[in-house]
């Protein structure tokens, strides 16, 4: 078989975690696992540009391994997730960086910048960004596999809340869908790879004002 050419990738994957490392070093060492994994696949890496916590762990892996990474940071959050400490050159470690203005910026070029999305642990922001770009789905702004990396179970309250939501009928049930789980890094990729989004999603034209209403729209 051929070597990869890992300055080329054959998709690019957002994923969205972390600049913590957890309570287990086990999410450190899981997220690792899933940059090896990519680098396997030869599939790059883009993320939100910070140097710490899971952030941090799955850039380096694919850094070093001779993939190719791209970090979108908002201007000022640099200081705070990716700061320059001494002689260090971060791209040198992480990967290319990219500074944009502000966190809207920064989920846009993410999305624009991918083939699929992969949601690993995380807090209120990785969380904001897994719901937003499961919502893009549902309303066809965007046709990418969402998938979940639940980690020891992490995200299995996230799971059975979308659950409750669908029986209390706040969200429509074909929406179960959109957001496909695995618990290893070779599980979520390998259903990254089969990924079909629901075929009910609302067909909205964004470009087309003329859009026709949908009735039952939950």
């Amino acid at each position: 078989m051929p070597e990869q050419n890992k300055a080329n990738p054959t998709k690019f994957i957002t994923v969205f975690c972390g600049a913590s490392p957890g309570r287990d070093p086990e999410y450190v060492e899981m997220a690792k696992e899933l940059g090896r994994e990519m680098l396997k696949r030869n599939y790059g890496l883009v993320y939100g540009g910070g140097s710490y916590g899971l952030m941090g762990a799955i850039a380096q892996t694919i850094h070093e391994g001779g993939g190719k990474v791209i970090g979108v940071i908002p201007a000022a959050l640099k200081k705070i997730e990716r700061p320059e400490i001494g002689e260090t050159n971060n791209d040198l470690i992480y990967g290319e960086e990219r500074v944009v203005p502000d966190m809207h910026t920064r989920k846009a070029m993410m999305n624009k910048l991918c083939d699929a999305f992969i949601t690993l642990p995380g807090g209120y922001g990785t969380m904001e960004e897994l719901l937003e770009i499961t919502t893009w789905s549902q309303l066809s702004i965007h046709t990418k596999p969402v998938m979940l990396f639940n980690m020891k179970g992490y995200f299995e309250h996230l799971l059975k809340f979308i659950e409750h939501s669908i029986e209390e009928k706040f969200v429509v049930e074909w929406s179960d869908g959109v957001i496909v789980a695995g618990s290893t890094a070779v599980e979520v990729l390998d259903k990254l790879e089969v990924y079909q989004p629901p075929k009910s999603r609302f067909a909205l034209q964004w470009n087309d004002v003329d859009t026709p209403s949908k009735e039952n729209f939950v």
